[in-house]
């Protein structure tokens, strides 16, 4: 099944990849392993050694967060976002 998957810029930027990809798949995790095929370098921002979402980072697929057993229809939308902290101490709370 063919969805979108969409990345933030720096990510895109850092794994010289497109941020939005065509992918296939009917799970999340069959999804993420379609992008990896085409930029094997974002595997390491994205899972962790073990093959598990990596903490600091969320994934959403059509607006709800998922997990990579989540379905992935036809036409769904992939956000990987990742977590973002850090600051001037001006007494913000931190980005997610």
């Amino acid at each position: 099944m063919t969805a979108t998957l969409k990345l933030p810029r720096v990510l895109a930027q850092v794994a010289n990849a497109e941020m939005a990809q065509p992918v296939d798949g009917d799970t999340l995790a069959e999804a993420l392993a379609s992008l990896f095929r085409v930029s094997p370098g974002l595997r390491g921002h994205i899972l962790t050694e073990s093959g598990e979402i990596r903490p600091h980072v969320s994934v959403f697929v059509d607006g709800a967060q998922a997990g990579l057993g989540t379905p992935v229809g036809v036409g769904s939308e992939i956000r990987v976002l990742q977590a973002v902290s850090g600051g001037s101490g001006s007494g913000h709370s931190p980005c997610v």
